[in-house]
């Protein structure tokens, strides 16, 4: 679904993803790589191949609408004990088969990698917020006053939308954008999510399967 924000042309895609096609620039969210091997350690069962196969559907992606850049925004991995050598290898793999440019905008979770970035992921550049105005990239919501002409996507929350009709229910991974934000669900297929209450001053657009909704 196509959207335009401040005069500038994007692209909702039901892959949990944003295309900004000015800019051949595909923005993903909270991938959390290497969390089900942070869960395993704990004794907790989550398959291992979770995160290769994220991998996979970015690579699909990043193919779909031609990708010249890809731009993570925050939490690219789960944790530090996370990132095994199976884990940094499969990610150093995505590196080397995409062409173009990669930039890590580095989220909470990331926090322990930061310090100790595998020497195999030196093509990704690892950053704090990136801005290519009118917009600017980073992992937390914006809270309080921001630049008036500066619109923020950012990540971190994982929205969820639940819609019920009698007994059934569903959640649903959404975007949620207001006039100053725009919020992407999580990339990774393991991770949960937190229900956002409908707001007067924001839209939702749920995904559901190959498509999205406005709701």
């Amino acid at each position: 679904m196509r959207i335009r924000i401040r005069n500038e042309c994007v692209a909702l895609l039901p892959e949990r993803a944003v295309f900004w096609p000015t800019h051949s620039l595909l923005v993903v969210a909270d991938c959390h790589l290497g969390k089900a091997e942070t869960f395993q350690q704990q004794g907790l069962w989550l398959p291992s191949q979770s995160g290769q196969q994220d991998l996979t559907r970015l690579s699909a992606l990043v193919l779909s609408v031609d990708a010249q850049h890809v731009l993570f925004l925050g939490d690219l991995v789960h944790s530090l004990s996370g990132v095994t050598d199976a884990v940094v290898a499969e990610f150093a793999r995505w590196l080397h088969e995409f062409s173009g440019s990669v930039r890590v905008v580095l989220g909470n979770h990331d926090a322990g990698l930061a310090r100790r970035w595998p020497k195999e992921w030196v093509k990704a550049e690892r950053c704090d917020q990136v801005t290519i105005a009118p917009f600017r990239f980073k992992h937390q919501p914006i809270e309080g006053t921001v630049e008036a002409d500066t619109f923020y996507w950012v990540g971190h929350v994982h929205p969820m939308i639940q819609l019920a009709q009698g007994p059934d229910r569903v959640r649903l991974p959404a975007f949620v954008i207001n006039d100053r934000q725009g919020v992407l669900p999580a990339f990774s297929s393991v991770s949960g999510g937190y229900d956002v209450p409908l707001r007067p001053d924001e839209r939702r657009f749920a995904i559901g399967g190959d498509r999205i909704y406005e709701l």
